[in-house]
């Protein structure tokens, strides 16, 4: 008797160990995903924080995930991020001279930046976020040159690279 009730409890079991093991949809779009890497390693080009995104490698797990990211506006360049990922990101040791993240689409490069702490006396003529944005609300503005970039000074601008915008658009987290 206590091996048939064993052998019911293991078969109505196994269904939902192996639905727990399957892949989880709602994680990426079926256009993919984007998310937001801590970099391991990186080079600058020469005096400056610009980041030879050649040489840059990513920490294996992403700081935050494409479910993470709730929305996007390309026209204010900003992300709506869950309380997970604010919190995580919350919990950084930033210094003044910032933490380089890089953003992939698909597994993929698009852009570089730092998280740079708006009480930094040093300037950044790079992608930014500021991340004390984050104790008034959950975005992330991601920004151009801090406080602001020098007089005829140019930086490619990646922030609505079109495979970003079309990965969010999918999924309805484009806002217009």
């Amino acid at each position: 008797m206590k091996q048939h009730i064993l052998f019911i409890a293991l078969i109505l079991t196994l269904p939902s160990i192996f639905m727990a093991c399957g892949k989880n949809e709602s994680i990426s779009s079926k256009n993919g995903s984007v998310e937001l890497f801590l970099l391991d390693s990186y080079q600058t080009i020469g005096s400056t924080v610009h980041i030879d995104e050649k040489t840059v490698v990513t920490k294996s797990t992403p700081l935050v995930s494409y479910a993470d990211f709730l929305s996007y506006d390309p026209n204010t360049f900003t992300f709506k991020i869950s309380d997970t990922a604010k919190e995580a990101i919350k919990s950084l040791q930033l210094s003044v001279h910032g933490m380089a993240f890089a953003l992939k689409a698909n597994n993929v490069l698009i852009y570089t930046g730092y998280f740079w702490p708006g009480y930094s006396s040093e300037s950044c003529d790079w992608v930014y976020i500021d991340p004390l944005m984050l104790l008034i609300s959950n975005e992330l503005i991601v920004q151009i040159g801090y406080p602001g970039l020098s007089e005829g000074q140019v930086i490619s601008d990646k922030r609505n690279d079109q495979r970003i915008l079309d990965i969010f658009t999918s999924d309805n987290k484009l806002i217009k």
